[in-house]
């Protein structure tokens, strides 16, 4: 590993997340998130995974774990990372909608705990809008141009799309495709099937195609 490398990532990763903790870009979404997402793994990655937003999966820590060895085994990698295309999960919750946009403090606690009910977060996870992925893009843009990592997998139609498109790829996204850019290699996976060993072996089979030719 290389140590130089690694301390400028960790700089430069810091330096955005402060950024990402001040972004009032979607004032609605502030009212329930305690806290962004932001990028975890190995910080000299040789791949990184894109999803849309923290979800009950990539969340649960046996899932994250079960995801990196995947990825490791089939695309012959050690260092994985993974990330978010939107960093405020969106929720519909009828208590947050009677809160004016000019309020900007979060509803919730640490604990997950309403300041407007003072009971657990009931609020109903929900897509994040074109919107949100438009002022959110950026801060994965830039996130992935910090590690220059040689695989990208994108997971999710929208994160395959706006993704691609910000590198300037304006090709029809299909479902498990690769495409080439600069020396990075972009895998979509649009599907629910990610860790079936079928797709990623589908994938893998491609890039061993294009090395051989």
């Amino acid at each position: 590993m290389d140590l130089n490398q690694r301390e400028n990532n960790i700089k430069a990763i810091i330096k955005l997340e402060d950024r990402i903790f001040q972004c009032r870009r979607c004032p609605s979404l502030l009212h329930c998130s305690s806290k962004p997402g932001t990028g975890k793994g190995d910080l000299v990655p040789e791949a990184v995974i894109v999803f849309e937003c923290e979800n009950e999966h990539n969340t649960d820590i046996d899932w994250v774990v079960e995801m990196r060895n995947t990825v490791q085994k089939y695309l012959q990698v050690n260092a994985v990372y993974h990330s978010f295309l939107v960093r405020c999960h969106p929720k519909a919750c009828w208590l947050a909608d009677t809160i004016p946009c000019r309020v900007n403090d979060p509803l919730l606690k640490a604990d997950n705990t309403c300041r407007l009910s003072k009971k657990n977060c009931t609020g109903i996870p929900v897509k994040p809008t074109d919107e949100a992925i438009l002022n959110c893009l950026n801060y994965i843009i830039e996130e992935l141009a910090i590690f220059q990592p040689e695989n990208i997998i994108l997971f999710g139609r929208r994160v395959s799309e706006f993704v691609l498109k910000a590198y300037g790829i304006l090709d029809t996204i299909q479902d498990r495709l690769v495409y080439h850019h600069e020396g990075t290699t972009f895998i979509t996976i649009m599907d629910d099937q990610f860790f079936h060993p079928s797709v990623l072996k589908s994938l893998t089979d491609i890039l061993d195609t294009e090395h051989q030719e």
